[in-house]
């Protein structure tokens, strides 16, 4: 909690003096948070088996292999009907994620889900793969979490201890301790 310019408490990233960026150093975390934000975007080119393909078309590839795995061979209307959930779920997310997720998957090192262990002998299913991906963006989101935090941070307000003492002192004359008598029920 610290005192904005507006005269009011709020709650604040603060920084001592000495910590506080210089506007070279806050135009490298700007420029860092930029390129961070590209791995976030959808319209990133995205390298997948050797070809350089958008993020719709890296995803579609990318649901087409996951059908062709584990678990029963599936007609063309049940894999029309699974590729449909599969985008339901992932077509909002960056394809890297989502391949993160299936590699992850694969090498049976996904994070559980509710504490439940997964079964790795079939598919994700699309929440699943879903929110596996959404693993895999979490660690990038907080990273830029961070950074907007220092980028925000102001100088913390410190006060000698002569101030402290003055204004302890004149707190203690504001608020004075008022002794109640039990007999009469009276303040002295």
């Amino acid at each position: 909690m610290q005192l904005d310019t507006a005269g009011r408490y709020r709650e604040t990233t603060t920084l001592p003096k000495e910590s506080i960026l210089n506007p070279s150093e806050r135009a490298e975390v700007q420029r860092y948070m930029v390129e961070l934000d590209g791995y976030l975007r959808l319209d990133q080119p995205v390298e997948y088996r050797d070809a350089v393909l958008n993020n719709n078309a890296a995803i579609a590839a990318m649901i087409a292999a996951l059908l062709l795995k584990g678990g029963r061979k599936l007609d063309k209307e049940e894999s029309d009907a699974a590729t449909e959930d599969y985008l339901d779920a992932i077509e909002d997310l960056p394809a890297w994620a989502v391949r993160e997720a299936i590699r992850r998957w694969n090498r049976a090192e996904s994070s559980r889900l509710d504490g439940k262990p997964h079964n790795y002998d079939f598919r994700p299913s699309p929440p699943t793969l879903r929110r596996l991906a959404l693993h895999a963006i979490t660690p990038l989101r907080g990273r830029m979490l961070e950074l907007q935090k220092l980028l925000n941070a102001e100088e913390l307000i410190e006060y000698s201890d002569e101030h402290r003492k003055r204004m302890l002192e004149r707190l203690a004359d504001v608020v004075k301790p008022r002794v109640i008598s039990l007999e009469k029920g009276e303040a002295a």
